[in-house]
């Protein structure tokens, strides 16, 4: 797949995860693409005890284009089955609710991989200027008990395009005087030519 690994783009401190044991730990498995077969410091991201839904809200500094995205999950049958992913989505946005209900941008039907080789390619049409993603992964290979996810990487490339930067402006058609003050209206002595 094309581009290069989008951990650098990742707001990785606002990561949020639902249902998760420990709520760091959505931030701790997103790793650079290249340290997915390193073994991970501190604990996966795991669901609570007899509960395999997870949704995962991954923020990103400025927009994205997302070409691919690789989930290596725990073993023993612990690793999420499918993924349904929303483009977009405010944190929140998404819940355990509606997540079944709501059109996903993708979905994906995923293997157990334990070694890192395989990579799901986004509908990369649906992946441009992409602020935001937020990931559902609503069981595991058991069908019950805990979900356990060792790492999750993004592939694809950044914009710089920064959407915190945009600028809301009221323009004028046609100016109203009463809406324009002069100096000598707010008491300041005129300017003398």
């Amino acid at each position: 797949c094309g581009g290069s690994s989008l951990h650098g783009y990742v707001n990785h401190p606002r990561v949020s995860a639902l249902n998760a044991q420990e709520d760091e730990a959505a931030a701790r498995v997103i790793r650079p693409w290249d340290e997915r077969t390193q073994t991970l410091v501190g604990d996966p991201l795991r669901s609570d005890d007899d509960d395999p839904e997870l949704i995962v809200h991954v923020p990103f500094v400025s927009d994205v284009k997302v070409r691919g995205l690789m989930i290596i999950g725990g073993g023993g049958g612990k690793a999420p089955s499918s993924m349904k992913v929303w483009v977009n989505k405010p944190a929140g946005d998404i819940s355990f609710d509606n997540a079944s209900r709501r059109k996903p941008t993708q979905s994906f039907d995923l293997a157990e991989d334990l070694r890192g080789e395989l990579e799901y390619q986004t509908d990369f049409t649906q992946f441009q200027a992409v602020s935001s993603l937020t990931l559902f992964f609503p069981s595991n290979k058991n069908g019950n008990g805990t979900t356990e996810i060792v790492f999750l990487g993004f592939r694809g490339e950044g914009t710089g395009n920064r959407r915190d930067m945009i600028v809301t402006a009221v323009y004028e058609s046609r100016p109203m005087a009463e809406d324009h003050r002069t100096p000598a209206e707010d008491g300041a002595p005129a300017a003398i030519l």
